[in-house]
């Protein structure tokens, strides 16, 4: 599969630059799963009548199970493929969704 960002070097990217990848939905599911394999099991994620009391009302995803997914879509888009040996350093910045 051919990627459109394939090869991308950190300085080809600038600042305001936009790019774009599928979506993803996470699944109940995915959340179980991800709590049992990390070892999370705190209970706004792992607790339906727990959950069920906060402003949610329901299970969400722990953060770095979004990260996780995150990394891979942005793998998918091959944006460092050929161009990154070793990933050394992320920081992400999450910002309160108005």
């Amino acid at each position: 599969m051919e990627h459109k960002y394939k090869g991308l070097y950190f300085g080809d990217f600038e600042i305001g630059d936009k790019i774009f990848s599928v979506g993803c939905t996470i699944t109940e599911n995915d959340i179980k799963s991800f709590a049992g394999f990390s070892g999370d099991y705190n209970k706004i994620q792992t607790d339906i009548e727990i959950a069920a009391k906060t402003i949610y009302q329901e299970r969400i995803a722990h953060g770095l199970l979004g990260l996780s997914v995150i990394s891979g879509l942005a793998a998918r888009l091959g944006f460092s493929e050929e161009t990154v040996i070793a990933l050394r350093v992320i920081q992400w910045k999450l910002l309160k969704r108005r």
